[in-house]
């Protein structure tokens, strides 16, 4: 290998797996402030030391949201180290992934109401069970549907499950749909790129870290599995998790 691609390819590489090791080891020292602003900020905001004045209501809930998005970039930070360094750990069990599905819709439909959406989800009566592991496949359905919901502003969000076959291979796939802003064909080879945020304009009005869809990659290939999508550009995007099955 000649020196100069050496230099390019191999240290950069050494430094990511130190750097994500050294991340690694760090997580509680890392989520403890941001937990801490939290939930200091939860206790004022629901008046338990004395009554707050309009101006503090305001201060304290920009600096709760703040600290929200921090713990958001921390939490995915780590979870890319602990893939990077070979420290996340997985435990593949059988899982219903109706169940999953209805979690990830609870947990995010006030997220959708407050805008108006409608967050429906499609599955099969018959039980769908895949040997996986659970918290994995949530996380990457939680990333998909928040960006899902994030960039729509009016019509459905939809997440579908279905079984299928491909070479005799038992398959599920859950897919996330929305009606939102779509994704222009420049921004399509760079979407699962870390840190990468498309479509700037909305990019500015929506907080984002950037590395959403990039974990959500990189969890779905350790399943076995990936992520695929189509997006018209101003009509919404449709993303497919495909995940192996038992």
């Amino acid at each position: 290998m000649p020196p100069g691609q050496f230099l390019r390819t191999r240290i950069p590489l050494l430094w990511t797996r130190r750097i994500g090791r050294y991340l690694a080891s760090l997580s509680h020292e890392l989520l403890t402030p941001p937990n801490a602003i939290i939930g200091f900020t939860g206790t004022l905001l629901i008046g338990l030391p004395g009554p707050l004045t309009t101006d503090q209501d305001k201060q304290l809930r920009t600096i709760q949201i703040s600290a929200k998005h921090l713990l958001s970039l921390i939490n995915d930070l780590l979870d890319l180290a602990k893939i990077e360094s070979g420290k996340l750990e997985l435990r593949f069990k059988p899982i219903s992934c109706q169940s999953v599905m209805e979690e990830v819709a609870n947990a995010l439909r006030p997220l959708a109401e407050n805008k108006g959406l409608t967050l429906a989800l499609t599955m099969p009566e018959e039980a769908c069970v895949v040997q996986t592991d659970r918290r994995a496949v949530s996380q990457i359905l939680l990333n998909l549907t928040n960006n899902a919901i994030k960039f729509t502003d009016c019509g459905p969000v939809c997440l579908a499950l279905q079984q299928r076959q491909d070479s005799g291979r038992g398959l599920m796939e859950i897919s996330v749909m929305d009606t939102g802003t779509g994704i222009g064909p420049e921004d399509q080879s760079k979407l699962f790129e870390a840190f990468s945020q498309v479509d700037m304009s909305a990019a500015r009005r929506h907080e984002g870290t950037g590395l959403g869809l990039h974990l959500s990659q990189k969890l779905a290939e350790l399943l076995g599995g990936r992520i695929t999508f189509y997006s018209t550009y101003g009509q919404g995007s449709t993303f497919t998790v495909t995940i192996p099955g038992s």
